[in-house]
């Protein structure tokens, strides 16, 4: 029996995943900080949930790649109800002695954890044949969208009202902001990969 209910889990664990996310989704949409910045921010996450729905069929990835890209998603949706710099994060910003509310700095290397899928797919399709790419490629990857995000984000922060646009970036007075934002996407991502690497080939082969 115990087995039995394992192997449900695993099998569902995606329509699992994305009840929680409906679930949540309609808990945050609840009287937000900012509605201007919860439709800004919910308009990303909705994107990329509708995209893995669409293509579920085509391309199932393992339990794993769902359950670390369904990280940032959660941590992006609470994020917007309460906008990045106002997200109750006292106890992990306390236990580290951060000054500033670093909630969105680890969202962002959340960001990351979906070289882990890039790496599943490109793996699986046989789309790379060197595991040089096959490491390098997710990475550069996260790293492009995570530039392309910081644009758009400052294109939203200048056509948005100054106060939603302010809160959208969630800079908090940090003029290095993007930058680091970026660097912790990339580490992220690196970080997935290496697991990856780690999870699918613990034989030693020469790349």
């Amino acid at each position: 029996m115990k087995r039995a209910g394992i192997s449900v889990i695993k099998k569902y664990f995606p329509y699992i995943l994305l009840a929680v996310y409906i679930v949540l989704f309609f808990i945050c949409s609840i009287n937000p900080y900012d509605k201007t910045v919860w439709i800004a921010e919910n308009l990303t996450v909705l994107i990329v949930v509708i995209i893995l729905i669409i293509t579920f069929k085509k391309f199932r990835f393992s339990n794993t790649a769902y359950f670390l890209m369904s990280i940032w998603i959660y941590m992006h949706t609470i994020g917007g109800h309460f906008t990045f710099a106002n997200v109750p994060f006292d106890f992990v910003n306390n236990l580290f002695g951060w000054e500033r509310n670093n909630y969105d700095r680890v969202a962002h290397f959340t960001v990351g954890f979906y070289a882990y899928a890039i790496c599943e797919l490109l793996d699986k399709k046989r789309l790379v044949n060197s595991k040089i790419i096959l490491f390098l490629f997710p990475i550069f990857s996260i790293a492009t969208v995570a530039a392309v995000y910081e644009i758009i984000e400052w294109i939203a922060a200048v056509t948005l009202d100054p106060k939603a646009g302010i809160e959208y970036v969630g800079a908090q007075g940090d003029i290095w902001d993007a930058q680091k934002d970026m660097a912790l996407d990339i580490s992220g991502a690196v970080f997935a990969t290496i697991f990856y690497f780690m999870k699918n080939f613990r034989k030693k082969e020469p790349l």
